[in-house]
């Protein structure tokens, strides 16, 4: 069943009615081809998609799990929960890893995906265990 809404387009600025879509769609992140992931969109009456404007990141941060997941990297939540047990400040953590708050912050809150070294900086800090020879340039098989 197809779930429709009025909503207010400021692009055109006026309401409209738009139909919810989802559609698998294949991607690349960074060097990563071919990711399947599943979008969001909202159709208006002319058949056009459109992003929701409310979350008009969902879809790329929906692209960065999927990368994430391919390669085995931490999640920003689990950054977070890493980050909060330790006791730390973002500015502190950043610090004793030696990356730029401005980067912590950024992949904390899914807007920017870390690169392999940083993820092992991550699960280091976490005492995980890291595969050394998994990165964005040799993913997991």
């Amino acid at each position: 069943m197809e779930t429709s809404h009025v909503m207010f387009n400021p692009e055109t600025n006026r309401r409209e009615i738009f139909t919810e879509v989802t559609q698998t769609e294949k991607v690349s992140v960074k060097n990563l081809s071919g990711l399947t992931v599943q979008h969001h969109y909202w159709r208006d009456s002319t058949g056009e998609l459109w992003v929701d404007f409310d979350h008009p990141l969902e879809n790329v941060q929906a692209d960065f799990a999927a990368y994430r997941k391919q390669l085995g990297l931490m999640s920003p939540q689990e950054i977070r929960e890493l980050r909060s047990n330790l006791g730390l400040p973002v500015r502190e953590f950043s610090e004793k890893l030696g990356l730029g708050s401005s980067t912590v912050s950024q992949i904390e809150n899914n807007q920017r995906v870390q690169t392999g070294y940083q993820d092992n900086l991550f699960k280091w800090a976490k005492g995980i265990q890291f595969d050394a020879a998994v990165s964005p340039e040799n993913p997991k098989s």
